[in-house]
């Protein structure tokens, strides 16, 4: 059931929970996976697009670093 209002406290928790459900799904995507995700939707979401791409390089350097030891 979905409740109207902004100030209504059972509306607030509401938000809350679907808040935390978004986030749970979005902490099982890999940054690849979120990468292609993004691709599929309209807008350049630019912030979130270079912060998934410095995260991806990041890893990658930091996997070959280990290689080299």
């Amino acid at each position: 059931m979905k409740l109207k209002g902004n100030r209504n406290k059972s509306r607030i928790r509401q938000r809350q929970e679907e808040a935390v459900q978004r986030q749970e799904v979005y902490d099982k995507r890999t940054h690849q996976q979120q990468l292609e995700l993004i691709k599929t939707r309209p807008g350049k979401s630019k912030k979130e697009n270079h912060k998934l791409v410095e995260r991806i390089e990041k890893a990658y350097k930091e996997s070959k670093r280990k290689k080299k030891k």
